[in-house]
């Protein structure tokens, strides 16, 4: 799972002034989105299938003091892609390491309309899965490898020449 400290990592270089709307993807106990709260994201959707992890993304947003900047949709991620409202500034996603569809989830990222032109996606996946360099309307920045663990990031648009935007 992505901690904080990875996330971090997989991050840097963003403005954390610019994130707006965050999109916690496979959201578990919330700990991604509730990261990007507590460093200045307005407002974070959750999306989680399972009730369990559902009650302790309500419960952690409560002891953090940010409910009201959070919201929990109780939904398959490929069911929220397309019923979402909005663009996000960032997007998180942790699916299960089982889950095969890794390049698919890309694909419905960067064909769906909650990107805009300086969206940012971070990846969490299993380094054996092989990813797309381009999907839609994102882009691969860079994957960096901790062990048989990747973090892989995207942004969205490019310049002329094919290199990301610039992120300033």
């Amino acid at each position: 799972m992505l901690d904080a400290q990875v996330f971090r990592r997989a991050a840097e270089g963003t403005d954390e002034a610019d994130v707006g709307r965050v999109l916690d993807l496979y959201a578990g106990t919330g700990a991604l989105g509730i990261e990007a709260l507590s460093r200045g994201a307005e407002h974070c959707d959750f999306v989680e299938s399972d009730r369990r992890a559902r009650e302790a993304i309500v419960e952690n947003l409560r002891r953090a003091a940010l409910s009201q900047r959070g919201t929990i949709h109780p939904a398959r991620v490929d069911t929220a892609l397309s019923t979402l409202p909005g663009a996000y500034d960032l997007i998180l996603a942790d699916p299960p390491y089982a889950d095969s569809n890794v390049s698919t989830l890309v694909t419905n990222l960067g064909n769906s309309g909650i990107i805009h032109p300086r969206t940012l996606v971070v990846i969490e996946h299993l380094r054996s899965v092989d990813l797309p360099a381009r999907s839609g309307q994102l882009h691969l920045l860079r994957s960096r490898y901790h062990g048989t663990t990747a973090i892989t990031l995207y942004a969205s648009g490019a310049r002329d020449d094919g290199e990301p935007p610039d992120r300033e």
